[in-house]
């Protein structure tokens, strides 16, 4: 049911977040040049976005799942759930691998202290908080777990005791009680170990892919009803003795249901709902709320994927483990049946049905004959997954579980929907549009005016990786923005990668002359592309789309849009000239391509890296003396560009603080123009 009582955002806090905030080289603070005439660099690479270790961890083996990053907040709520935000664009977008967990890296904005992990998956949380400090970013979910008040839910039992003789006033379904559990609705019957009194559940592995092969099936966001089939094919018909185990897999409900379970001879089934509600009932789990999405009201959600139960038979008072051949297994649920007051650590179940009338999955036995569940058999894993739906929007995954059986045939129904092998897809995933805008200084190596608008270009860059998260193709458009050079400027980008690894680029609306091959400059080793010869026209023509194919041999887990993309202008009073040697400039430690000039490196107002005949070196590249650069990548779209001949550091007042702290202060100068 969409009526969320509390959120699902894990706040931070729980566990250690944190980022590493340096640039793409490790630098020394600059101390002028050396003995050889050789420059230093100022220590500091002007970045305003950095390069992040990220390392995550939902601790969900058997379930390969897709996530993004956001440097803001990306969900509301609405009508008691979390939803997405519109316009909110995620920085990273991953498949984990088969195990819940990624490593890799992720490109945030310096001036970010705080991170987004969001995922549709599900078993997965949809959005954890996470605090950003100094020393990469690290999410563990089973250390949150341990960290919570959920971890220390299941010390004390609850005082509530139900009946276990007959329907009453007070208990008309004539619900039952397995045995104890906590105030917050975890089952001290499930599968765990008690030490000193402590009770410690045992979770069980969920079947690999067995997750995305459910979510493939009842697809997020449809009305899955189509397998919401007859009680004679969802219920479970037991056709050989078995023992019978019910697993907890997810849940993506609003309300606390409580779930449970009952049978009869298969050839004598209840014929009214009147002779069903009389029929002993026995609570599984009271509490369905999923720790991993009801965590932020403090209610300590009990519980997790993997939590098991034994089901129990009863014949004349006496449990047993062993469910007879011809018993049919039929179910029930309490639409937001279990009460909670963390305040005072209470819970309750109300076994009236008083809010919301209990669902059957003997649909005979419901108002109107409604169908409140479907059943999936998993060819692959052999499990018979179950879903309830709890309310009207027909999606029947409010809760998620699955009966594993043993013998493991003993319940299989050649009529149940199944999941079939193919049904367990990993697409390929495109992310949400990278944004940002380059401005360049022309009269590099002299400083010049330093207004920072002589060349100005807004890009947008998506990625398309495959299901290893492997690069197969970009979308660029760059929007040339404003001239306010008198030089001509031409200008492309170097792609980190050798030309081999570009399978095709198409260009739409360029006016570059260079020599390519393939929509690849010649003569150079690294792929490199070139869009327009002269900004000036450039401005007038409009966006650039360039799209991308890649053979995959780049990884996305250890590659960014600062580490692959190496912007850059030709800077001339003639012209552009194809394939001849040319005067470029680039961002601030980026290396020039294989056609730049060496002559300007470490003249004029340039220290760059250059050794005794000076050609440049690295690893220090178009930087000053005097804490300027000539070009810089600003994470926005939308920057304000300085006016002619107003140098940046008067059209920011913030800008030269933020260089002479080397990026500590003032990070986000390029969001407050002085007017």
């Amino acid at each position: 049911m969409k009526a969320k009582e509390s959120l699902f955002l894990l706040l931070s806090g729980i566990t250690a977040f944190t980022v590493l905030m340096t640039g793409c080289v490790k630098q020394p603070d600059y101390s002028g040049p050396d003995d050889n005439g050789q420059g230093g660099g100022n220590g500091f690479d002007y970045a305003t976005v950095a390069d992040v270790k990220i390392n995550v961890d939902y601790s969900m083996k058997g379930n390969k799942a897709v996530f993004e990053v956001f440097a803001e907040n990306p969900v509301i709520e609405k009508d008691g759930l979390l939803v997405r935000k519109e316009g909110v664009k995620s920085l990273l977008k991953a498949y984990t691998d088969r195990d819940s967990k990624y490593s890799g890296v992720v490109n945030l904005p310096t001036a970010a202290r705080k991170v987004w992990l969001y995922s549709e998956s599900y078993g997965l949380p949809i959005c954890i908080e996470a605090e950003v400090t100094t020393a990469g970013i690290s999410v563990d979910l089973q250390t949150i777990y341990a960290s919570s008040d959920r971890a220390n839910a299941g010390k004390s039992a609850a005082a509530q005791v139900l009946s276990t003789r007959a329907a009453s006033a007070n208990n008309p379904f004539n619900i039952q009680q397995l045995g104890k559990w906590t105030w917050n609705g975890l089952p001290l019957y499930i599968t765990g170990e008690t030490f000193d009194g402590d009770f410690f559940p045992i979770y069980t592995n969920i079947p690999d892919g067995l997750t995305n092969r459910i979510q493939n099936v009842l697809m997020p966001g449809t009305d899955n009803s189509s397998y919401a089939k007859p009680t004679e094919v969802v219920n479970l018909n037991v056709t050989k003795d078995a023992h019978l185990t019910l697993v907890f897999a997810a849940e993506l409900a609003g309300w606390r249901n409580a779930i449970g379970y009952y049978f009869y001879d298969t050839k004598n089934p209840p014929k009214s709902m009147g002779e069903l509600d009389l029929m002993p009932k026995y609570v599984a789990f009271p509490n369905c709320s999923s720790f991993i999405s009801n965590f932020s009201d403090g209610s300590a959600a009990p519980l997790r994927h993997g939590e098991q139960l034994q089901l129990k038979y009863f014949k004349d008072g006496n449990a047993t483990d062993v469910f007879p051949a011809g018993t049919t297994v039929g179910w029930f649920l309490i639409p937001d049946g279990y009460k909670i007051w963390p305040e005072s650590s209470t819970g309750k179940l109300d076994l009236t049905g008083a809010a919301y009338s209990i669902r059957y999955s003997n649909s005979e036995c419901n108002g109107e004959n409604a169908r409140y569940m479907v059943s999936l058999y998993d060819k692959v894993s052999g499990k018979t997954v179950l879903g309830f739906e709890d309310g009207g929007d027909n999606d029947y995954k409010d809760v998620l579980f699955y009966v594993d059986s043993d013998p493991a045939d003993a319940i299989y129904d050649p009529d149940r929907p199944t999941t079939d092998p193919d049904d367990e897809k990993y697409p390929d995933i495109t992310g949400d549009p990278i944004e940002g805008t380059l401005a360049f200084e022309d009269l590099w190596p002299s400083q010049g005016d330093y207004d920072m608008n002589d060349v100005v270009v807004a890009y947008s860059t998506t990625f398309t990786t495959d299901k290893d998260n492997k690069l197969i193709a970009m979308k660029d458009v760059f929007t040339p923005l404003h001239s306010g050079g008198s030089l001509k400027s031409a200008f492309g980008y170097q792609l980190d990668m050798p030309t081999t690894a570009v399978k095709n680029v198409t260009i739409d609306h360029f006016s570059s002359s260079a020599q390519t091959v393939g929509g690849l400059e010649s003569n150079q080793s690294k792929a490199v592309i070139m869009l327009f010869d002269d900004i000036h026209q450039a401005v007038a023509q409009g966006p650039i789309t360039v799209e991308t194919e890649l053979d995959g041999s780049v990884s996305m887990d250890k590659t960014t849009r600062k580490s692959l993309y190496n912007p850059f202008v030709c800077v001339s009073s003639e012209g552009f000239a194809p394939g001849a040697v040319r005067k470029e400039v680039h961002l601030t430690n980026y290396a020039p391509t294989l056609l730049a000039d060496p002559y300007p490196f470490g003249r004029n107002d340039d220290k760059s890296s250059v050794d005794k005949q000076g050609n440049p070196t690295g690893p220090y590249y178009y930087v000053t003396a005097d804490l300027h650069p000539f070009a810089i990548d600003l994470p926005v779209p939308d920057y304000h560009i300085p006016d002619e001949s107003v140098k940046i550091d008067d059209f920011y007042p913030d800008f030269a603080g933020w260089v002479t702290s080397k990026g500590e202060k003032n990070k986000e100068w390029y969001l407050k123009p002085a007017k």
